[in-house]
């Protein structure tokens, strides 16, 4: 029971972490704390004492004010124009897929919240000022505020000058995706099925089928919901679907065994018509192939970009590979399902990046060499995956390739490599 409240509370605080990655969230925070900071300095004058009042006082913040007023929204928009149009400009260097983790990347959404919020505090603080609200007393702590306010813009400009110099990169892309594709892989390798049972464990008896209320993608299982109506209808859930899983309205997305009483489990599956990263790992090592495809494209013919990703997605799967998965009893025990299983990955990660790479015998050898790497560590449905991704890899040199000098080379480095 502890176990499943910690866990409980791990997914609470992920589903939070989730929320506060959603640009408007973070920026209306920080206004709503904004107009509550000018409003409530007229509270807290009272505790000032009498010496500061003379020397803080409206005519010497209101100036001030009107300066923040005047730059942040102009700050704020540029910054917001800039952050526009470098996303656009790599999802169409990379993939869109990537431009989605861009978005919620959390410097730069603070930045932005910053430069707004400060704008929120001026302007309110101003109409407060010019509406007679603020006392003398209130003046002194408008102005400690105000200072405040002055010192964080200075760190965000700061740190927004750094984030330019990094931010319109593929580089920079692509480490942030290798980072959340790292992130999910590991929490996959610690809850191999989101904390639950093996599907084949599952009890037999008679079944009633949860059916998907709309189509979409199966973007989130809210396991611990699962788990609580299950108990309380003494059942057991099997589940036939997996986030990242396409699905239509009225087909279903599992069965309860033990009991016929559905009503709410559908309400489990969170379905919308984009798919996400956050329990989906194979989608986080597509985005990244992905890009390795965008990279051989005639538009953009950058091979080199491609062999960079590879190398990425190769030590992304070692290591998931050496990992050791979590052997201690599963958390939602009335819940079964089945694992995504290295197969899937291997597959997410390297099919079709022959194809497109058919005619770069460098990026060609670059696949070779690891999938002949991964093929040590993977277990037995991955070695499968690889052996018919090697196959499809002999196919489209043998076509792709202008010479035979290029084909006789890549022969012989697939025998060396043993494939």
């Amino acid at each position: 029971m502890a176990k499943k409240r910690a866990f409980g509370f791990v997914q609470t605080m992920l589903t939070l972490r989730r929320i506060s990655r959603i640009l408007w969230v973070r920026v209306a925070l920080l206004s709503a704390l904004s107009v509550i900071a000018a409003l409530s300095a007229e509270l807290l004058g009272p505790l000032i004492p009498d010496g500061p009042r003379d020397r803080f006082t409206a005519s010497a913040t209101l100036p001030i004010l009107s300066i923040l007023a005047n730059g942040m929204l102009a700050v704020a928009t540029f910054s917001l124009g800039i952050m526009v149009s470098t996303h656009r400009t790599l999802a169409q260097q990379s993939t869109p897929r990537i431009h989605r983790l861009l978005m919620e990347d959390t410097s730069t959404q603070t930045m932005l919240a910053t430069f707004i919020g400060a704008f929120v505090f001026a302007l309110s603080s101003i109409i407060l000022y010019r509406a007679g609200y603020y006392s003398e007393s209130a003046s002194v702590i408008v102005f400690a505020v105000t200072a405040f306010v002055v010192a964080a813009i200075v760190v965000s400009l700061v740190r927004w000058i750094g984030q330019l110099s990094k931010i319109g990169s593929v580089e920079y892309a692509l480490l942030r995706a290798e980072q959340t594709a790292r992130e999910i892989l590991r929490q996959q390798r610690h809850l191999p099925r989101l904390g639950g049972r093996a599907l084949d464990q599952a009890p037999i008896g008679e079944e009633a089928e949860i059916i998907a209320p709309r189509s979409g993608f199966v973007r989130r299982i809210e396991m611990d919901d699962l788990q609580s109506r299950a108990e309380r209808c003494d059942a057991a859930v099997c589940l036939k679907v997996l986030p990242g899983a396409i699905v239509l309205r009225e087909q279903v997305l599992g069965t309860l065994r033990g009991s016929s009483e559905t009503e709410g489990f559908a309400d489990c599956f969170l379905i919308d018509p984009e798919r996400t990263y956050e329990q989906d790992p194979a989608y986080a090592l597509q985005a990244l192939r992905e890009s390795a495809s965008k990279a051989l494209s005639p538009g953009i013919n950058d091979p080199k970009t491609a062999i960079d990703v590879i190398a990425r997605l190769e030590r992304l799967l070692w290591d998931w590979a050496l990992a050791d998965a979590d052997a201690e009893d599963p958390t939602y025990d009335r819940v079964y399902l089945r694992a995504i299983g290295a197969d899937a990955l291997v597959e997410a990660a390297f099919r079709d990046l022959s194809r497109d790479a058919a005619g770069f015998g460098d990026v060609l050898e670059a696949v070779a060499t690891a999938l002949a790497h991964l093929r040590q560590r993977m277990p037995t449905d991955g070695r499968r995956v690889i052996d018919d991704l090697v196959a499809d890899l002999r196919a489209h040199g043998a076509a792709g390739l202008m010479t035979d000098r290029e084909r006789d080379r890549l022969s012989d480095r697939l025998a060396a490599l043993g494939l």
